[in-house]
């Protein structure tokens, strides 16, 4: 079962929904700046070796939430053949910042 909600509180690369998850038909991607620094999101497909970013290098301020839809062309394949999808979050000088993400669909 896929996990909808996340607390990144790393700058780890982060999956948000693995390959095989099955949320395919997301609506929504809302992502908050919850700290007390600003936020350089990196927001990505994967496929094994290859990246496809959505978002690189979006600064969003604290207390900000950056929201996503359709739009924004947030839709991809993530059955068993698709795509994960990850994100990567750091302030200006690489250390972690905490921000919730949220998937709806």
């Amino acid at each position: 079962m896929a996990t909808l909600q996340h607390n990144i509180t790393t700058v780890l690369t982060q999956d948000l929904l693995t390959v095989g998850d099955n949320v395919n038909n997301a609506k929504y991607i809302s992502i908050a700046n919850v700290d007390s620094d600003s936020a350089i999101i990196n927001l990505f497909l994967n496929n094994g070796d290859n990246n496809y970013y959505l978002i690189k290098g979006y600064r969003l301020t604290p207390g900000s939430t950056l929201y996503l839809n359709k739009e924004n062309n947030i839709a991809f394949d993530n059955s068993t053949s698709g795509f994960s999808l990850r994100t990567q979050i750091q302030d200006d000088n690489g250390v972690a910042v905490s921000v919730d993400v949220i998937i709806t669909r």
